[in-house]
């Protein structure tokens, strides 16, 4: 037979660990948000466009020719 044994301990919660985790964790969530949009509009661009026509693109908007 178990039984529970019931302790009564303080615990210490530091208010400025539990706000920076949350915002890490909310940081690292909005960044995948982020690259996962800039990969469908690539992905959209290249459906609308094709490769190559992108390629063209990007190496004109760098170079200026």
């Amino acid at each position: 037979m178990n039984t529970p044994i019931i302790t009564k301990d303080k615990i210490q919660v530091d208010l400025s660990d539990e706000i920076m985790g949350f915002t890490l964790k909310a940081g690292i969530a909005l960044c995948c948000l982020i690259g996962i949009w800039g990969v469908a509009c690539i992905v959209g661009g290249m459906m609308s466009s094709g490769p190559l026509a992108m390629l063209r693109g990007y190496l004109t908007a760098i170079t200026g020719v």
